[in-house]
């Protein structure tokens, strides 16, 4: 598969041209250096329209597995789940718009390494020097794909594991084999470290359930033996009510058993992360109360664009919101589309959406926190390598975003009078 680069271009708003809007062209050099600066100012959230192209891209490269993980949503949904691969004209005019990336996830809601093209989207990924990772069940790890695997440059994989001993792991990986898996992932690392390489980073994931929550620390321990490098928890996430007994999140057994299981990693030296959950994500949410000097946001929403395998854009899984579709407009046009800044004014007015709320995407900045990123973001452009004309468009973004800070710090000024 081959790619260009495409020409540069971006609409960045000149605050002292009352307002209007001039086109520069990006120097093709830098591109990810400009994006970054641009991402980082978009991260206070006070645009609803983003300067910069999207820094996180989930691409759905598979959606065909052959395991049957029974709170998968390919259970649970069943023929509601569109399977397949994506082809080539989907991913192809993505893959230019990843030299800006800063991690680019190639899996979907099955086994990447099923879609016999795997490996010609990665190589074209890695082409324009993004960051990527992929995931898998582990009975894909067979010894000529261990091979390719450390040949491609794959950064990062991640091995779905959610039991320690066999018994456990066949019911909540109905389909994989403990022994094979445990085997397929030691043997990887074993090569890995013959070739003294340093990739792929290979974690372990776990989605904690009251199946396995009492062999958190078994799990640190198998980890460890595979010579894994990390260990990543996270929370069973359900569809449906009847599944909800599933579920421990939140409960002393649950915090007892992932605090054991932190300590020990600690102990043995190896990193070990927790990341929250939606654990029911259909489930209807009471809105937070906006607390002085406080806003709310969403990555997500300002920097992810999840592509799907039919090339549908979308922000967000659990959102019914689509951008477009990749062979359509450019990605900067669909980044910055009506249904998109729609999704960003329900932050930035304060509506947030029913599925947004309670979210572990859904998120607080304080105005001390925006001021940090906004000096952070004029360090960087006073020190970066760019050209002077590229500094100056640069510093006037950065001037209209400190305009929409005085403007957010004044209306919540008077709001607090008010009240």
């Amino acid at each position: 598969m081959s790619t260009t680069h495409e020409e540069f271009n971006v609409e960045l708003q000149d605050p002292t041209a009352s307002g209007g809007v001039r086109e520069i062209a990006w120097p093709l050099d830098h591109p990810r250096a400009v994006n970054d600066v641009l991402a980082l100012m978009d991260s206070t959230w006070l645009s609803e329209r983003t300067f910069a192209r999207p820094t996180h891209y989930d691409i759905a490269v598979s959606v065909v597995c052959n395991i049957k993980c029974p709170f998968c949503p390919r259970q649970t949904f069943g023929p509601e789940i569109k399977s397949g691969f994506m082809k080539e004209e989907h991913f192809t005019p993505v893959a230019p718009h990843l030299q800006v990336s800063q991690r680019t996830g190639l899996y979907g809601l099955g086994e990447p390494f099923l879609n016999k093209k795997f490996f010609d989207f990665l190589a074209a990924a890695k082409a324009q020097g993004s960051y990527c990772m992929t995931s898998s069940h582990g009975m894909s790890l067979t010894s000529e794909r261990i091979d390719q695997i450390l040949d491609s440059g794959l950064d990062e994989l991640c091995v779905s594991m959610d039991g320690a001993n066999a018994r456990t792991f066949g019911f909540l990986r109905n389909g994989a084999d403990f022994d094979t898996v445990v085997a397929n992932v030691t043997e990887l690392l074993r090569r890995r470290n013959e070739r003294k390489a340093s990739r792929p980073r290979v974690h372990i994931a776990c989605a904690i359930s009251k199946y396995n929550v009492w062999q958190l620390t078994a799990m640190v321990k198998l980890a460890k033996r595979m010579g894994a490098d990390k260990l990543a928890f996270s929370n069973l996430v359900l569809d449906f009510e009847e599944h909800a007994h599933a579920s421990i999140v939140g409960t002393r057994v649950f915090r007892f058993n992932l605090d054991r299981a932190m300590k020990a990693a600690k102990r043995v030296g190896l990193e070990c992360v927790y990341f929250f959950q939606m654990p029911f994500p259909n489930e209807a949410k009471v809105a937070p109360v906006p607390r002085p000097n406080t806003r709310y946001g969403c990555p997500s929403a300002w920097r992810q664009i999840i592509v799907e395998r039919d090339g549908n854009l979308k922000p967000c899984c659990y959102l019914d919101v689509s951008l477009g579709n990749s062979m359509a407009a450019p990605m900067t046009e669909q980044f910055n589309s009506a249904s998109a800044v729609a999704l960003r004014r329900s932050f930035t007015k304060g509506e947030y959406g029913e599925k947004c709320r309670g979210c572990g995407q859904f998120m607080e900045i304080s105005d001390e926190e925006t001021r940090r990123i906004l000096a952070e973001a004029r360090d960087k452009i006073e020190k970066g390598n760019f050209s002077d004309a590229v500094r100056v468009q640069l510093r006037h973004v950065l001037e209209h975003y400190e305009e929409l800070f005085r403007e957010s710090c004044g209306v919540a000024a008077a709001i607090t009078r008010t009240a």
